[in-house]
């Protein structure tokens, strides 16, 4: 929290120069989406949507503004209003950066965590071809923003550019998750980024981990009471509280007529409610300027913590609740694979205006229930998922 309260006094003790220079330093930026989805199920939910049209859930307004304080340093500031029950509006970046030579990056404040390749704007459409990123891959982070501070070293040849990041911070905030709002705070955030390109290719290979620490009252409460009964290995199995790591490895090939990228992922963790998962998705596409068009395959595996059989049944009727109430809880999770094969299309209008259009085929595959919610006993774990999107920079 401390390291936040002064990334935020030093971006604002910047701002206030701004009567000191000249108004050519101060840039103002922004992108915007708006995306109608339909799930073509009535028995099942999918990140929201459901069997009718909906713009509400990926809908937003992001404005940024870049501010060049002297030739080494400047500032810059985000916020992005989302339109979805389960996103958060407010400022994402705001950090101050450092730029001692035209190699060499130093970046202080709230800044995008860069888990994947796509981090630095995956709430920018217009600077991908899908309307909804691949989830088997890009749902799979605790923590996408962070406060501290960021390294960047980059050189670029005539056939061969090389970048090396590196990163340390924390993140204390609350996330909306399924309607709920969680307290998430994760310590030593820390990680490691490097990318090599040749010619049209591009390979990108990243480590990221941190402490986490997520409060859901009525599990902590549960899990407590676990604890003062004496059953301190079924309390422990229902922690959100311990280690994350998570590994990241993508492959794109970018030519004038066609392109191909392909990303996997793992995440590792000791948290109750995040599972080990491995995530990884293939596409390809051809490009007709102004239209591009794709196919994308994407799969995960997740699996969770197992159960601990530690409450006694049949000793007497409190106990048997008790063992009865954990049961139900752990009976929320489980493990699980799912897959998604999608199609689409994109037409640039102009320079700064895409419309977009998308269609996949979700699959719940093996095992416990996966990506879809609220859903009921005649779901039979498949759906298809249709989207429109117009995205526009400005």
């Amino acid at each position: 929290m401390y390291l936040h309260v002064t990334c935020v006094a030093l971006f604002f003790s910047c701002v206030t120069s701004l009567h000191a220079q000249t108004e050519d330093k101060l840039q103002f930026s922004g992108f915007a989406r708006a995306v109608a989805g339909y799930l073509n199920e009535n028995d099942a939910q999918y990140l929201g949507y459901e069997n009718k049209v909906s713009f509400a859930e990926q809908s937003l307004l992001g404005l940024q503004v870049d501010y060049q304080i002297s030739k080494n340093f400047s500032a810059t500031a985000q916020a992005i209003g989302r339109t979805g029950d389960d996103n958060d509006s407010g400022i994402e970046w705001l950090y101050v950066t450092y730029t001692p030579t035209t190699s060499l990056r130093f970046k202080l404040g709230r800044q995008r965590t860069p888990v994947f390749s796509y981090s630095d704007y995956l709430d920018v459409g217009f600077a991908y071809n899908w309307v909804l990123l691949p989830q088997q891959v890009y749902q799979q982070f605790l923590f996408p923003n962070f406060d501290g501070l960021h390294a960047n070293y980059e050189h670029i040849g005539e056939d061969i550019s090389l970048s090396i990041e590196a990163y340390f911070g924390e993140l204390d905030r609350n996330f909306i998750y399924k309607g709920e709002s969680l307290n998430t705070n994760v310590d030593n955030i820390l990680g490691m980024v490097s990318s090599l390109g040749y010619e049209g290719w591009t390979i990108r290979a990243s480590f990221h981990q941190g402490d986490a620490d997520v409060t859901q009252e009525e599990l902590s409460e549960f899990s407590n009471m676990l604890r003062g009964l004496g059953f301190i290995q079924s309390a422990d199995s229902l922690l959100n509280k311990g280690f994350a790591r998570f590994y990241q490895l993508s492959v794109f090939y970018e030519d004038v007529d066609y392109f191909f990228r392909s990303e996997a992922s793992r995440l590792r963790t000791g948290l109750f409610l995040a599972p080990d998962t491995n995530g990884y998705f293939i596409s390809g596409g051809v490009n007709f300027y102004p239209f591009s068009f794709y196919a994308s395959f994407a799969r995960d595996t997740n699996k969770y913590s197992a159960a601990i059989s530690e409450i006694p049944f049949g000793v007497n009727q409190q106990l048997d609740q008790l063992a009865y109430g954990y049961e139900q809880i752990t009976a929320q999770v489980g493990n699980n694979s799912t897959v998604s094969y999608s199609i689409g299309g994109r037409w640039d209008w102009n320079e700064n205006l895409a419309f977009k259009m998308q269609t996949s085929l979700l699959k719940e595959r093996d095992g416990f229930e996966g990506i879809f919610v609220n859903r009921n006993s005649n779901f039979d774990g498949k759906a298809m998922f249709y989207q429109l999107a117009l995205e526009w920079v400005f």
